[in-house]
């Protein structure tokens, strides 16, 4: 029985749940490309053989401990040059359903926050990841796969710098993966549809409130070595702005990585 059915009015309403399945965002892809598949559509899966993850790297997950989904989206082409908003919304959204299950399950928050580019926090460790990839047909957005891992009920992480909702609220039992699946798709709803609206400052005002290591000075790296910077925001074409000594600079993806003292 597929228990992965979100009361909603299109993401995640329906889906399809696999025991196991290559990636979910590739097979998604592969049948967005192949059917016309309604909106919101979600593909889970129990275990990935080949997950991805940013910057071609691959997603580890233990099998059966964790969320693992894809959801199918169209935007309007109008909406292309506020690509990066997509992203935003969807870390939004996922922080937004986090909160809500926490506080219906727990009665409290989780300090949850959002690593720049794709990364989703919990006190200082990695909680989950997005990964969005798009079509594009006779030049226009035809739809985007948003694929999202989220450490769930996984313990042993093998020295990563990583949790799960489990280890953080070190809960006896095993979290109802499902239940947190119909909580994220409701947040993505309601900031995909905020994108859709072209609410841009609202999107961006909730992604800086929750941005990791916002207006604090801590250590990253460039091509040039170790510097001390604080992030001042993240702008429209996704690139991030940091202050230092001598003023401001931005960097693409590739270009900057988070330095950790501890």
């Amino acid at each position: 029985m597929n228990n992965y059915q979100a009361a909603t009015r299109f993401v995640g309403k329906l889906s399809k749940y696999m025991d196991h399945c290559d990636s979910t965002n590739a097979l998604g892809f592969q049948e967005a490309l192949s059917a016309d598949i309604e909106e919101g559509f979600a593909w889970i899966a129990g275990h990935q053989t080949a997950g991805k993850g940013q910057r071609g790297n691959q997603w580890h997950a233990q099998p059966n401990q964790n969320l693992l989904v894809s959801f199918l989206l169209k935007p309007n082409h109008e909406l292309l040059q506020a690509q990066f908003y997509l992203s935003k919304a969807i870390a939004n959204g996922i922080l937004i359903g986090l909160q809500q299950w926490a506080s219906d399950t727990l009665g409290e928050s989780l300090p949850l926050e959002i690593k720049w580019p794709n990364d989703i926090y919990l006190d200082g460790k990695k909680l989950g990841g997005i990964l969005i990839e798009s079509n594009f047909q006779a030049g226009k957005w035809a739809f985007s796969i948003v694929g999202i891992g989220l450490n769930i009920n996984q313990l042993d992480f093998e020295g990563l710098r990583a949790t799960s909702l489990r280890q953080w609220t070190q809960n006896p039992q095993a979290i109802d993966i499902a239940e947190i699946y119909k909580h994220i798709a409701f947040g993505i709803e309601n900031q995909y549809e905020t994108f859709a609206n072209q609410g841009f400052i609202s999107i961006d005002d909730t992604y800086h409130e929750k941005l990791f290591r916002k207006e604090a000075w801590h250590s990253f790296e460039d091509k040039n070595g170790i510097f001390e910077g604080k992030i001042v925001r993240v702008n429209e074409q996704g690139l991030v702005e940091i202050e230092r000594n001598l003023g401001t600079e931005s960097y693409e993806i590739k270009e900057l990585s988070f330095i950790f003292k501890d």
